[in-house]
């Protein structure tokens, strides 16, 4: 089948979000001026059409000709009519109205001469900086171009890749460098991050919404409009479809498999596991009332079904096969074994703990999205939308065997899911990703359009269980020997440990009023918004309880068990308690927009921000409180887990221009300063109540010795019945080892920007663009660990030119002799920068092709990536440095690409009355690869930790040959492999003599190609046109034609150098191509009938 194809081959004030304010910018405007022959023509009628649903504006032209619509939906078309007695009637039509952004339409009146029709002009292609009067960086995408854009994961992501400034992570895009979190995602105002953190950059998988739901999306990194806050990389925002007069109506079938995908990365053969994913959806909408009442629906459903374990039991009559061997897909114990073991406890406990190979899982995915408009006269308008999505996948469990320490096997090599054992489909999990959202909003003109009113309503709710098939039932470790005797798993059954009450939940309630008013020269906008979040998080390690037997026989005998461990709430009920915290925040914003000419526009604005952190009920944990007032020298003095930043004040003035150089929109000058306020990820936060040791309570038996460590039950209440007696009761618990602490002067992430662009037309037509933008962190937020001191001298490695700082415990332990190293969250002493220079082409020509090309060079300094999904892992992942992730430093952000070339080409074929062929061709290359799991743009040279802080590896010096000479290594031959290897690399050879930096390399340039083809066949149905349509999305279409095309670049690790017992020892890295289909060709057939 794969070879058969191959031959066929996204004034007032508001009030605000979560812990970053919110950029909820939901419509458009148009602005302009009618002359004639003389100058300003004032008292002129203005009348804007929104085509579709036949939404009419009017303005009268003010005393210097200038007129305005604001509050306008957004997208189009839109006629704009002007009348004036003794002129001739002029209108354009066509026109667009991007999201967030202002349209000039300028009109010049010709006297009326008896027999003239009215004076028609065509818009210019939509979407053209040269006609929208903006200031800032941004980019805005239409319908027209999602639908010809190439995608086959049908994602948000996939269509903001147009945006010049912006580069794809393992997480998702990074924009206008920020990382995959500092962007902040509206869809009609409503919040649709990720709010919790953990995961992509949307909720929901990535894919929160349909993508034929949506009509237009814009991407800005520097809008000078104080309307959109909460990021410090860009502002996202979209907008959905809604009905209109015409009835119009979608079925469609999306499907793609295994069959469709490439299984060779240049000469490797890939297995690929079944799968296939076949979306089927349908969308409607049309008139309730004509002119009046509209409704739009979009459902769609996929039935993906994806392969559970690939491994197959190995054959023999025993527990452990004869055909058994490391390295295999042939599992250690037996199919007759693992029958025995299902048929053993459903008998015995009514259990089923599922199939053990030969299985697929379904994962349906489903999703709505229903909108009603309601003209409910000509000055105001309503409309309400609500969308949900419901999915999920499955994942194999983790080998992790936490809480039990010391670990009661070797979970690397022995574990769950390593060769040696095969586990049962119970102890799978579904992550399930659920997104609800719902949008309501107002809109109001009075005094003939010159006041306007919007009030708006939103409500998200990320709601992120996991769940499991089998019923609830303990997790349990079969163990069984190795030939050497070491214990290794050989079954396991039940959930996974970290399954049972796992849950991650934001529900985000943000309520808007906004009013402008046009007088004169001003245009002013002010705002008052108010936002509340309720965050939970529910994590307990083996919440049904986590038995290891060292045999299958002890099992039976529900004795003793080698280890085991469980996890319950504080409480005398025993009933699990999520931990939680809510946040508001107000604020309030005004913004003037002055026309200070006829071709030039400032903008200034200020924006006030106010956040209120409540006290978390019950989390103060005494014995650390006692613990950090008793030792006043300490790095932990005066802390307290229930620490709450304090109220705040932030402050965010913004100014930004529009210059129309020669007063014909051929060449503008834009440009503007502005401040800009972020967030951190909720789960962080939450990690404060979640890490106190207050809300849960542990029962850990790591070595099976402990005289009231229950046998075997099937229940959890029964467990916990046998562990306690029924008498348990909430206590003061011991400290935590590693609780989140904030720091009370703790404060968001927060840049200043400025951005310069020269725009336009040059020689054929070709709009043109070169823009700079500049960012500089004000504050920056990092993790460090307390609990340590610093070294008096540090230190002194042999080579190095001085003593690096060298950490050490302070001694704080627990009633329970552990030590306690708090991770503290606190604002850097050093903060970051961002720059960027874009340069674009635009042309779109009358035939039907349209072209579009950018190169962005950038660079970008921070303290950290910021990558961790957990407070741990953000500590020491990417925090790579020459002194310890307590002594911040600056390095190059590894999400944002040095040079990125992007090309967007789509060509229209009409044939006809009866078919238009349309062929789209996207080119991505940027500096980007894999090190290990996860994708860079840059990347280091590291060494073990050697300052001993517990957290990231160390940066490597890069010693001279002379140096090199007199370094102690485990061999001479070490030594010389390092020298060969130092001269013959690009950024280490230059930097000999000095410290490497955190993401100092540039990642080896990646190219992708990716391709659509539709076909659509038109025919008439009661003399309404209907289309067929035939389409082909294909990712990375050169490993198609070749398959060593189009690979990305790996790296096994970026460790280079080990320091033990006084020597060095060097292991040059394994590079290579990512072996898995992420890195070949993949397809995509739809099949579409609209009209």
């Amino acid at each position: 089948m794969k070879q058969a194809f191959k031959c066929f081959t996204a004034m007032v004030v508001g009030i605000f979000a979560s812990i970053a304010m919110y950029a909820q910018v939901t419509t458009a405007s148009f602005s302009g001026s009618v002359k004639d022959e003389a100058g300003p023509l004032p008292g002129a009628a203005v009348i804007a059409v929104h085509t579709p649903s036949g939404t009419q504006y009017t303005a009268i032209s003010d005393k210097n000709g200038n007129f305005r619509f604001n509050g306008i939906t957004p997208g189009g078309p839109y006629t704009i009519t002007v009348e004036m007695l003794g002129y001739r009637t002029s209108e354009t039509v066509g026109l667009y109205a991007p999201v967030g952004e202002n349209t000039v339409v300028d009109f010049k009146m010709e006297v009326e001469v008896l027999g003239l029709e009215a004076a028609v002009a065509y818009a210019d292609a939509v979407n053209s900086n040269m006609n929208v009067d903006r200031a800032g960086a941004g980019t805005a995408v239409n319908e027209r171009t999602m639908e010809a854009l190439p995608t086959v994961s049908r994602s948000m992501n996939d269509v903001m890749r147009l945006t010049p400034q912006a580069s794809v992570t393992s997480n998702g895009l990074a924009v206008g460098g920020g990382n995959y979190r500092s962007s902040y995602m509206t869809v009609d105002g409503a919040a649709f991050n990720n709010a919790f953190g953990i995961g992509s950059n949307l909720p929901a998988g990535g894919a929160p919404i349909s993508l034929d739901a949506l009509e237009q999306m814009s991407v800005n990194i520097t809008p000078f409009d104080v309307r959109q806050s909460g990021f410090t990389g860009g502002s996202i925002n979209a907008v959905t479809k809604s009905g209109s007069n015409e009835w119009t109506f979608s079925l469609y079938n999306y499907f793609t498999s295994d069959q469709l995908q490439g299984d060779r990365v240049g000469d490797i053969q890939l297995t690929n596991s079944r799968s296939l994913n076949n979306t089927t959806g349908i969308s409607l909408g049309g008139p309730i009332v004509k002119n009046k009442l509209f409704f739009f629906v979009n459902f769609e459903y996929a039935a993906d079904n994806v392969p559970g374990s690939d491994k197959i039991a190995s054959e023999g009559t025993g527990m452990v096969g004869n055909n058994w061997a490391p390295g295999s897909n042939v599992a250690r114990p037996t199919a007759t074994f693992l029958d025995e073991v299902r048929s053993y406890l459903m008998d015995e406990y009514g259990y089923d703990p599922g199939r053990y190979q030969g299985y697929s899982l379904s994962t349906p995915d489903w999703k709505l999205m229903a909108r009603i408009d309601w003209n409910i006269n000509k000055d105001h308008r309503f409309n309400i939308r609500f969308s949900h999505t419901d999915n999920k996948y499955s994942s194999d469990p983790s080998s992790s065997v936490n809480p039990l320490v010391p670990n009661p096997y070797n979970r690397n090599a022995y574990g769950r899911t390593s060769d040696y054992a095969m586990y049962f489909e119970s102890s799978r999990y579904f992550q399930e990703q659920n997104f609800t959202s719902l949008a309501a909003e107002l809109n109001s003109r009075f005094l003939d359009g010159t006041v306007n009113n919007m009030f708006r309503v939103t409500w998200s709710h990320q709601n992120e269980p996991r769940s499991f098939v089998g019923g609830n039932f303990p997790t349990v470790d079969i163990l069984y020997p190795t030939e050497n005797g070491d214990k290794a798993v050989l079954t396991s059954f039940g959930p996974d440990p970290f399954t049972y009450g796992n849950l991650r939940d934001v529900q985000t309630v943000v309520v808007t009023d906004e009013v402008s008013i046009t007088k004169g020269i001003n245009n002013i906008v002010a705002g008052l918004q108010f936002e509340w979040n309720d965050t939970k998080n529910g994590f307990m390690q083996g919440g049904l309880g986590y038995y290891v037997y060292d045999s299958w026989e002890d099992f039976k005998a529900k004795g003793k068990p080698a280890a085991f461990a469980i996890t319950h709430s504080n409480r005398d009920d025993l009933q699990q308690v999520f931990p939680s915290f809510q946040y508001m925040q107000a604020s309030a914003y005004v913004q003037d927009e002055l026309t200070i000419s006829d071709n030039f526009k400032l903008t200034a604005g200020l924006r006030f921000e106010l956040p209120f952190y409540p006290s978390i009920a019950g989390n103060v944990n005494k014995e650390f409180l006692s613990l950090t007032y008793s030792h006043p020298e300490s790095s932990i003095f005066g802390l307290s887990t229930s620490d709450m930043p304090k109220a705040r004040l932030n402050i965010s003035p913004r100014i930004g221009f529009n210059w129309d150089i020669l007063g014909n929109r051929d060449l503008v000058l834009r440009g503007g300063t502005g401040i800009y306020t972020g967030r951190i990820p909720f789960v962080w936060i939450v990690s404060v109540a979640g890490n106190s040791n207050c809300l849960q309570a542990q029962y850990v038996d790591a070595t099976g010795t402990n005289q009231n460590t229950p046998g075997f039950n099937n229940n959890v209440s029964d467990i916990l019945e046998e562990l306690y007696g029924g008498s348990f009761q909430s206590q003061d618990l011991y400290s935590p080892t590693n609780p989140t602490i904030l720091d009370k002067n703790l404060v968001m992430p927060t840049t200043w920007k400025t951005s310069l662009a020269l725009d336009g037309r040059i020689p054929g037509g070709i709009k043109a663009s070169l823009e700079g933008i500049y960012s500089h962190e004000l504050t920056s937020v990092n993790v460090n660990l307390l609990g340590i001191s610093e070294v008096e001298g540090g230190i002194q490695l042999p080579g190095e030119p001085t003593p690096r700082k060298s950490w050490v415990s302070e001694g704080f332990t627990n009633s329970m002799g552990s030590a306690i190293n708090p991770y503290y969250i606190t604002n850097s002493p050093v903060n970051g920068y961002y720059y960027s220079i874009t340069a674009q082409l635009q042309k779109d020509f009358d035939f039907g092709l349209s072209l579009m090309a950018a190169y962005t060079h950038s660079g970008s300094k921070t303290v950290s990536d910021a990558i961790g999904d957990q407070i741990t892992s953000a500590y020491n992942t990417m925090t790579y440095n020459v002194n310890g992730s307590n002594t911040p430093e600056l390095g190059y952000a590894t999400y944002v690409s040095p040079n990125r070339f992007i090309a967007n080409i789509s060509y229209r074929i009409k044939e006809g009355n009866r078919g238009t062929t349309t062929f789209g061709l996207f080119y991505e290359g940027y500096n980007h690869f894999y090190v290990g799991g996860y994708s860079y743009t840059r990347y280091s040279y590291t060494m073990n930790n050697v300052t001993g802080d517990g957290g990231a590896n160390n940066l490597i010096y890069i010693p001279t040959q002379e140096e090199l000479a007199g370094m102690p290594f485990t061999s001479d031959e070490n030594r010389d492999a390092f020298e060969a290897f130092i001269s013959s690399d690009k950024y280490l050879s230059r930097h000999r003599g000095e410290y490497s930096q955190r993401g100092g390399a540039v990642a080896p340039w990646q190219s992708r190609f990716n391709f659509k083809f539709t076909q659509d066949i038109h025919f008439k149905v009661g003399g309404k046109t209907n289309t067929f349509q035939i389409g082909l999305d294909i990712n990375n279409i050169a490993n198609l034609l070749n398959r060593n095309w189009g690979l990305t670049d790996w790296m096994e690790k970026d460790q280079i150098l080990t320091y033990e017992d006084g020597k060095y020892t060097f292991e040059a890295p394994t590079w290579g191509k990512v072996s898995s289909t992420f890195n070949t060709w993949q397809m995509l057939i739809s099949l579409r009938y609209f009209f």
